[in-house]
């Protein structure tokens, strides 16, 4: 460092002033310009050049490579997970050029023809036309439509219809002929969704898959990638590219078309989607399935969705799901928190909203140490079972050094306006739904849920209950203990007068001393599941 000394003299720091600026200009310049490009439109994929390429190291079946038609060997293969076509990796080049993918977009003057992608047929696929068996002899043989999924005999293929119908599923598909796409500005010349158009057939409610490439062990994007192949690419959005408001703009443009919403992740993606529906005060507002990806799901778990999603996940289970759920309405409750004033610092009031639950206490310190411990540098694994230890570990610790001990002279708690007398504890705990603590369903718990009243999370009400201790948490986990039950209440007002972590809907943080008012805002659409996945 000293030796550096010698060296410096006005020169010297002009020239790393006049660079020092440049970067920072630089920096700042890029800012506002990628402020001001964003499109507000959902962002497409071109497939006009390439395809979709999925590259694995192993594939179910044996493999034919769609362009040489040769066997593909292990890990030097991949599939396009749009329309299904196959190539090793030295003729993925030549498959870009000679083999067309799915049509996001085209005109409505022609009735849309199949598009068959020959061999690779899936297991025990049976022909449209002689209902024999296909697919079955070795090689690049027979044909599926990527559209319609119908599978046939290359010597039948003349004697079936050339008009596709988009087979049993089409009420959930946006075809080409119905939209069209556009350029963005000249800055990011992405290609953006202009118009949606409905088809002919009747019952059309088109449906937007919402996931997040980057959830969990890569589940978000296998998600995405299973139903690029049965629906329109364009109808499967990836968060991570775009925001939720960008995302659905496919809802404003369908305009009096009622659409359905499947979010593939946990509770705070879910609630981060019926946040945007809300904010776009859209005419027909969709409503939205689950395919659970987050650690607690209890949201899914209510709505029949399940608590976790399978590796094996099959997207036509998924699809007749939807088409026989059931749409239900599911109260959104404003959570207003107005810090007090402690000079010289001085917090702006938070709006929020509120669909599972919300807590002061132990609980929400345990998912604040595990967030923390989720963005550190040091969070290598990411699976749902480490994260599930992780958050085991944390409650342990809080079993041992009590961090919320006397929480209750902390906080004034008001039922519809009326003070409560909190017992001893170390959580309070307020639902809107039946399920808490990634399945724990505490209001029908002990011998106090007889006298208890209904819970409903379309009712107007809040369940409003305490947790003596994080050891507490871990009795009614496995069904030993019941919470202390403090009442229901159509509003609630909480006085915190010392800092306290709190969670709401999985997303903690540590909260001033505030005053904090929670009321019904209004209701969202959600689907609720006759069986789970």
């Amino acid at each position: 460092m000293w030796p550096l000394l010698l060296f410096w003299d006005d020169r010297t720091l002009s020239v790393f002033i006049t660079i020092s600026v440049t970067i920072l200009i630089f920096l700042g310049a890029s800012a506002v310009v990628k402020h001001f490009i964003k499109d507000s439109y959902v962002p497409i994929r071109d497939l006009s050049k390439t395809h979709s390429w999925c590259f694995s190291s192993l594939f179910s079946k044996p493999s034919y490579c769609s362009v040489c038609e040769s066997l593909i060997m292990t890990g030097e293969g991949a599939y396009c997970d749009c329309c299904g076509v196959y190539a090793d990796t030295t003729c993925i080049k030549n498959a870009n050029k000679l083999l067309k993918c799915k049509t996001i977009s085209c005109s409505d003057k022609v009735p849309m023809k199949h598009h068959w992608i020959k061999g690779n047929l899936p297991l025990a696929s049976v022909c449209e036309v002689c209902e024999d068996e296909c697919g079955v002899e070795p090689g690049l043989v027979d044909y599926q439509c990527c559209w319609c999924q119908r599978t046939i005999h290359t010597t039948c293929r003349k004697k079936f219809t050339e008009v596709c119908d988009y087979g049993p599923y089409r009420c959930f598909i946006v075809p080409p002929t119905s939209m069209s796409t556009r350029r963005g500005r000249r800055m990011t010349r992405r290609l953006t969704l202009q118009e949606v158009k409905p088809p002919t057939w009747p019952d059309w409610s088109p449906l937007i898959v919402l996931a997040n490439r980057k959830s969990g062990n890569n589940d978000g994007e296998r998600i995405m990638s299973l139903f690029r192949r049965f629906l329109n690419p364009a109808q499967v959005v990836d968060l991570c590219g775009c925001s939720p408001v960008a995302a659905l703009q496919w809802c404003a443009l369908l305009g009096s078309v009622k659409a359905q919403v499947l979010v593939a992740g946990g509770d705070g993606t879910v609630g981060w989607v019926l946040n945007a529906i809300d904010s776009l005060k859209l005419k027909v507002p969709p409503s939205v399935g689950i395919i659970p990806l987050g650690t607690g799901n209890d949201l899914s778990q209510v709505l029949g969705w399940g608590r976790t999603q399978t590796s094996d996940l099959d997207p036509t289970a998924v699809l007749e799901q939807i088409e026989s759920a059931s749409e239900v309405s599911l109260d959104r409750w404003k959570v207003l928190i107005h810090p007090m004033r402690h000079l010289p610092m001085h917090h702006p009031m938070k709006e929020m909203f509120m669909y599972n639950y919300m807590s002061i206490g132990v609980d929400a310190q345990v998912t604040l140490n595990f967030h923390r411990a989720r963005e550190s540098p040091f969070y290598i694994f990411s699976s749902r079972f480490f994260n599930r230890f992780l958050y085991l570990t944390y409650g342990t610790r809080e079993v041992m050094e009590h961090g919320c001990r006397d929480l209750d002279k902390q906080l004034e708690v008001y039922i519809d306006g009326k003070r409560v007398v909190l017992p001893s504890l170390e959580a309070l705990v307020i639902l809107n739904i039946q399920s808490w603590g990634g399945g724990v369903r505490p209001w029908a718990m002990g011998s106090g849920c007889e006298s208890a009243p209904v819970q409903d999370f379309s009712d107007g009400k809040l369940e409003v209950m305490a947790i003596h201790s994080s050891f507490h948490i871990a009795q009614l986990q496995v069904g030993l203990s019941e919470p202390i039950r403090i009442g229901q209440a159509s509003t609630v007002k909480i006085k915190l007068k010392a800092q306290a972590p709190i969670q709401m809907d999985g997303e903690p943080w540590e909260q001033p001393p505030a005053e904090i008012d929670v009321a019904l805002h209004n209701q969202a659409l959600v689907l609720q599941a006759s069986e789970p996945l």
